[in-house]
């Protein structure tokens, strides 16, 4: 359980308005680590890591509102399956994201 501190923290920043757009971006990039390591997961923490990606989408526009200043949602060169990356698309139905939250 080597990452679940870090998805926990990841969790309740994601809807954290209250913090500078730079600081959010951040959740990005932990979301791309955390991509990185999957395979290392343990089940609770992809469990927990689904819940973050299951509040991303639920936050989406307001997140692309919140990074609009500081990101580019519309114009990233990483791979669709970050999909975390491509919100606008996200919003727009062009990119469906299935969430299905497991019970273990």
């Amino acid at each position: 359980m080597l990452y679940l501190y870090e998805i926990k923290n990841l969790y309740e920043a994601i809807d954290d308005f209250e913090v500078s757009p730079f600081e959010t971006v951040e959740i990005f990039h932990i979301r791309s680590e955390m991509n990185e390591v999957y395979y290392l997961l343990t089940q609770e923490e992809k469990k927990e890591l689904e819940k973050c990606d299951c509040k991303i989408v639920e936050n989406a526009a307001s997140l692309v509102h919140h990074l609009q200043e500081v990101s580019d949602f519309k114009n990233t060169n990483r791979s669709l399956e970050e999909w975390w990356w491509h919100l606008s698309k996200v919003i727009s139905g062009e990119l469906p994201v299935a969430m299905e939250i497991k019970s273990i």
